[in-house]
C-alpha cells in the first residue's frame, strides 16, 4: 500500500468548496476520498441539482480524467474533505505495475455510471 500511496498528492477541502465544475477542462486528474463527503451535482435546463453524494473510498472524476474531455458534474465538498488525487502519469505506472488496480477502476466506474443512470434516466 505504501508503493501505491506515494503516487497520490493530498488535496484538502473545505465544507462549501468546489473541488471542479461541470463543463471544466479535464486537468489529467482523478481524485479518490480518503475522508468526508461531497455533493455531485448537475445542472439541467439552468437549474443545478445534487444527483449523487461521494464518500470514503469513492472515485471522483474518473470519467473526464478516462475519457479525457471536461468534467461531467460538479463536485462540492459538503464537510471537511481529504483525497488522494491521481495524475495520468502516476495512474499509468500503478496501472502497469498491478493491473488488477486498472480493473478494479473500470469496475467501479461502470457501476457509478449504471447506478447514476437508474437513479436520473439521464444517461
Amino acid at each position: 500500500m505504501a508503493s501505491v500511496q506515494s503516487d497520490f498528492d493530498i488535496i484538502e477541502l473545505d465544507p462549501g468548496q468546489i473541488l471542479f465544475r461541470e463543463g471544466d477542462p479535464n486537468n489529467g486528474r482523478m481524485f479518490v476520498i480518503r475522508s468526508g463527503e461531497l455533493s455531485i451535482i448537475k445542472a439541467r435546463n439552468g437549474v443545478e441539482y445534487e444527483v449523487n453524494t461521494a464518500s470514503q473510498g469513492d472515485l471522483l472524476g474518473e470519467v473526464s480524467f478516462l475519457a479525457g474531455e471536461s468534467r461531467t458534474a460538479t463536485v462540492q465538498a459538503t464537510t471537511a474533505c481529504s483525497l488522494f488525487c491521481l495524475s495520468n502519469e502516476s495512474f499509468e505506472k500503478m496501472v502497469l505495475r498491478n493491473p488488477q488496480v486498472g480493473l478494479k477502476v473500470i469496475r467501479r466506474l461502470v457501476a457509478t455510471l449504471r447506478e447514476f443512470e437508474k437513479r436520473t434516466g439521464w444517461l
